[in-house]
């Protein structure tokens, strides 16, 4: 008599079945956990609109202080939550 696990057939495809799952939950829990750091510039009349998105705290920094300079705008760094972080003038 052969019970369920010796057989070698059905143990691949369970074995399939129970890693494939994991599998991809380990590969996109880095992606979920990553910081967001969102890009903001002032307008004219005071309102706040979205330039960019970034993930790296720093790249965000340097992209908002040179965009500031070459625009002549305020730039604000929040993060994925709406948090300010950062005020850049130019």
């Amino acid at each position: 008599m052969k019970w369920i696990h010796q057989s070698q057939d059905l143990d691949g495809r369970l074995m399939r079945f129970l890693l494939l799952p994991l599998l991809l939950l380990l590969l996109t829990a880095p992606a979920l956990a990553q910081m967001k750091f969102v890009l903001q510039y002032q307008d004219q009349f005071g309102k706040w609109h979205r330039y960019q998105e970034k993930h790296n705290e720093g790249d965000a920094y340097r992209t908002a202080k040179a965009r500031a300079a070459a625009t002549g705008k305020r730039f604000r760094i929040v993060d994925g939550d709406g948090n300010l972080l950062d005020l850049v003038s130019p």
